[in-house]
């Protein structure tokens, strides 16, 4: 206020009002904006008896910000930050980190837009009333080694990270279904009834294999949105699938691919027959490689080397 009234020396607190909280500003539903002084009154809760903003205006000095007082002195304040660094117990900083962990993890969930499923806005309210509840305890620095809010903790992890499953796959289908919300809603659902018996385990205890039958009647333009979300290949894209030397190996084809065919015929009565001589035992019928042929391949290139065994 003091800035205000050195930089606006003829200003009244209604023009403060006006600068600092438009919304406690009533105009008098003239719509022409440029008339001066402006039409109109103070909100009911700004020109109300003995109001406090009125009695600091009357009473602040008109006094440049740069003239004026610090608040708060920065290197004191500074030197009492590192002092409770170096005071605070392990267990106090722990308590006040693990808040401020889930508190982000929610704010993040929180910016996520799912549309306008309520499923995921009942299990978004459970989780933060949970979530109070639950971290109540350690913003008041009432947690000990023994207590039972260590197994509270470890419930509340298990929610979070059921919740973030659920929301993940919210945001993907209304980001590949924004033009049709029935779809995405009735995809939502379907797995949700699935997976809601499953909310109290651990990840490792869920299987989330399954196929899913539903059958849905789509819409004219419901189909134009799903039709759309299986383009057709481009004409590199065929011609690479054409070159393609096989399957693809995660996703990506393979730079080189090689080959290898090999034939064994028996070779018993061969010059290069491994002889019986030694016992009884042994296998008359042997068999050799007689033919070996060895194939490299690119997308741009083909080399063949062939081997022949011949005993004439």
């Amino acid at each position: 206020m003091s800035a205000f009234k050195a930089a606006n020396p003829d200003a009244v607190f209604e023009d403060f009002i006006r600068w600092h909280s438009p919304g406690d500003w009533e105009n008098d539903g003239s719509e022409a904006n440029d008339e001066w002084p402006p039409r109109g009154k103070l909100s009911q809760r700004m020109s109300g008896p003995g109001n406090s903003w009125r009695k600091i205006w009357n009473d602040a000095p008109s006094l440049p910000a740069y003239e004026q007082k610090p608040l708060l002195d920065p290197n004191r304040e500074g030197e009492k930050i590192l002092h409770y660094l170096e005071t605070v117990r392990p267990h106090q900083l722990l308590e006040q980190m693990v808040c401020t962990a889930f508190r982000a993890a929610a704010d993040t969930l929180h910016q996520t837009n799912f549309g306008s499923l309520k499923q995921m806005t009942t299990k978004m309210d459970q989780l933060y009333h949970t979530m109070a509840s639950t971290l109540r305890p350690l913003q008041a620095n009432l947690l000990s080694g023994n207590s039972e809010k260590i197994e509270d903790l470890k419930r509340l992890c298990v929610a979070l990270e059921h919740v973030e499953k659920l929301l993940t796959l919210a945001a993907s289908l209304r980001h590949k279904f924004i033009q049709a919300p029935r779809v995405y809603e009735a995809i939502f659902s379907d797995y949700y009834d699935f997976y809601l018996p499953n909310m109290g385990k651990g990840s490792a205890d869920v299987d989330i294999q399954k196929e899913f039958d539903l059958k849905l009647q789509l819409r004219v333009n419901e189909r134009q949105v799903v039709s759309n979300m299986f383009t057709p290949p481009t004409a590199n894209q065929s011609w690479r699938k054409v070159l393609s030397m096989g399957n693809l190996l995660n996703g990506h084809e393979p730079i080189l691919r090689q080959i290898v065919f090999s034939k064994r015929d028996s070779g018993g009565d061969c010059h290069y027959a491994v002889s019986t001589r030694g016992g009884p035992h042994m296998d008359d019928q042997q068999e050799i490689e007689t033919y070996r042929m060895y194939v490299c391949g690119t997308s741009n290139d083909l080399r063949v080397a062939l081997c022949v065994t011949s005993y004439d």
